[in-house]
């Protein structure tokens, strides 16, 4: 016979084994198949993105100054070239600022205060004012993806609408 320890074991090791978790299932939708609608959509995209970037191109090409393409994908001419000390993140600093449409037509002009990195400014000026040094003027030529996006900022920007942006930081 069995004595009362081996039962007493024999029992916890059952307990033990019926109370251990399943290992969770992958829900059916999400298998080594791409969903075709997010392909579409990222093929749309893409074509979007290059479409406005020979635009863009078309344009710096015919301006008088000697655009730069950044690897983000906004161009940009430093013009007025300091020694000074370069912005860095969370650093507090001023700037004059001009934004206008690539036909020229000025949107808006204001001296603003801001921090880098703490997304007071689209992504693609925030990423162009890391390239200046306190001091200095540029001109940035900042595609829609980079800027206001397919949404575009209420009445000011249309959505598409990539922007120009001229720059003098304060020192």
């Amino acid at each position: 016979m069995l004595n009362f320890r081996t039962v007493l074991a024999l029992l916890s090791l059952v307990l033990l084994v019926s109370c251990s978790k399943s290992k969770p299932q992958l829900p059916s939708n999400k298998g080594r198949m791409t969903d075709k609608s997010i392909a579409q959509l990222l093929e749309m995209n893409q074509k979007l993105t290059l479409k406005e970037d020979s635009l863009l191109l078309q344009y710096v090409e015919k301006s008088d100054q000697k655009f730069t393409k950044n690897e983000l994908g906004f161009w940009f001419v430093i013009e007025q070239n300091t020694q000074n000390a370069n912005l860095k993140d969370k650093e507090a600093f001023r700037f004059d600022c001009k934004m206008s449409l690539l036909d020229g037509k000025l949107l808006k002009s204001e001296i603003k205060q801001v921090s880098l990195g703490k997304k007071e400014l689209v992504q693609g000026l925030e990423e162009a004012l890391k390239l200046m040094h306190k001091g200095e003027s540029a001109t940035f030529v900042i595609p829609w993806y980079l800027a206001y996006g397919m949404k575009g900022n209420g009445k000011l920007i249309p959505p598409y609408t990539s922007l120009i942006y001229e720059v003098k930081l304060f020192e």
